[in-house]
C-alpha cells in the first residue's frame, strides 16, 4: 500500500500580530503540532545593524523591524495542506502583498515521530436522534439549502463607516450577518445585528451603558465603544461554510457562534452566498421546496 505524501508547510510571517490568530484557525481546522521560530530576514538585519551597529547584534530578536516568526508544520493530508494553505492567505490577507512574508511547501522523503498523540476512541453506539426520520437530512450540502430563500449576502469593506454598515443590513432586512471584506473581496470578519445596534444606540442614549460599566473590565469596554468607527473596528472574526459542506456543518457553526447565519465562502474565501437558521429547519422539515414562497 502506498503511503501518503508528508509535507512540510513553512509561513514566514512579517507580521507578529497575526500569528495568534493563524494559530488558533489552524487549531480548529486540525493542523497537527507547530513548531514556532524566531528568525530575522537578512535584508532587513544588514539594513538595521548598518544603522545602529554592529555591536548591537545580540540585540537582534529585541528590534522590531527585524523580527519575524518561522512557522514549521508536517501534513500528510492534500486536503488539510489546502485548507491550511488558505487560512494563511486569509490571515495574512494574501502572501502577494509587499512585507507579508512567505509561504512554501516541500515534499519530506522520510519522518520519525510524527503520530505521537493518539486520537481518542469515538463511541461505537451514538445516542439515538430525537427525530430519526429527519438525521438524513443534516447531511444535505448547503449549496441546496441556500436555494430556499436565495439571500443576498450583505457586504462591507473594513474602512465602511458603522452606520452605512447598518444601512446595507437595511437594504437585506432577512440578513442579519454583515459580511467584512479586505481589499482583495476575501472575508475577514462579521458584524452582526447586536453589534450594530450597540453601536447605533450607544451614539444615542451613552448612560445605559455607562450604567453596565461596574468595574474596569466593562469600563475598557465602554472606551473601545466609544472608539469604533469603521467595520475593522466592531468586527468579529470570520465564521463561514463552504460550498460542499453540510446542515450539520453550518447549524454547528451558528450554534457555537451564536450567529442567526453565515456566509457562504470559496476556496479564496470570498462570499458567494448566505445562509441562515431558518433554511436550515426548512430542511430539517422538509419544506424546502413547498413552501419557499411562504417563507420569504
Amino acid at each position: 500500500m502506498k503511503k501518503p505524501m508528508i509535507y512540510l508547510l513553512i509561513v514566514i510571517l512579517d507580521d507578529l500580530r497575526l500569528m495568534p490568530d493563524l494559530l488558533r484557525t489552524w487549531k480548529k481546522i486540525g493542523v497537527p503540532g507547530v513548531t514556532i521560530l524566531e528568525s530575522a530576514g537578512a535584508y532587513r538585519t544588514s539594513t538595521w545593524l548598518s544603522r545602529v551597529g554592529l555591536g548591537a547584534i545580540d540585540r537582534l530578536f529585541e528590534a522590531e523591524e527585524v523580527r519575524r516568526r518561522t512557522l514549521l508544520v508536517a501534513i500528510e493530508s492534500d486536503e488539510l495542506l489546502a485548507q491550511a494553505m488558505a487560512e494563511a492567505e486569509r490571515v495574512v490577507g494574501g502572501f502577494d502583498r509587499s512585507d507579508s512574508g512567505l509561504l512554501l511547501v516541500l515534499p519530506v522523503a522520510q519522518v520519525r515521530g510524527l503520530h505521537k498523540i493518539q486520537p481518542k476512541p469515538r463511541p461505537e453506539k451514538l445516542p439515538p436522534a430525537v427525530r430519526p426520520d429527519w438525521v438524513v437530512q443534516r447531511d444535505t450540502p448547503v449549496e441546496v439549502v441556500i436555494e430556499t430563500l436565495n439571500l443576498e449576502p450583505t457586504l462591507v469593506h473594513v474602512d465602511t463607516p458603522l452606520d452605512e454598515a447598518a444601512r446595507a443590513m437595511f437594504a437585506h432586512p432577512s440578513v442579519h450577518v454583515v459580511c467584512v471584506l479586505n481589499d482583495d473581496g476575501r472575508l475577514v470578519g462579521v458584524l452582526d445585528l447586536r453589534t450594530l445596534a450597540d453601536d447605533f444606540f450607544f451614539r444615542i442614549m451613552p448612560e445605559e451603558f455607562l450604567s453596565e460599566a461596574t468595574d474596569l473590565e466593562h469600563a475598557m469596554q465602554f472606551a473601545g465603544m466609544a472608539g469604533m468607527r469603521t467595520a475593522a473596528d466592531a468586527m468579529h472574526e470570520p465564521v463561514w461554510v463552504k460550498r460542499g459542506q453540510t446542515v450539520k456543518d453550518a447549524f454547528k457553526r451558528m450554534h457555537e457562534h451564536n450567529m442567526p447565519g453565515l456566509p457562504v465562502v470559496d476556496d479564496r474565501y470570498h462570499v458567494t452566498g448566505y445562509i441562515n437558521l431558518l433554511e436550515l429547519m426548512a430542511v430539517c422539515l422538509e419544506c424546502a421546496g413547498d413552501n419557499a414562497e411562504v417563507l420569504a
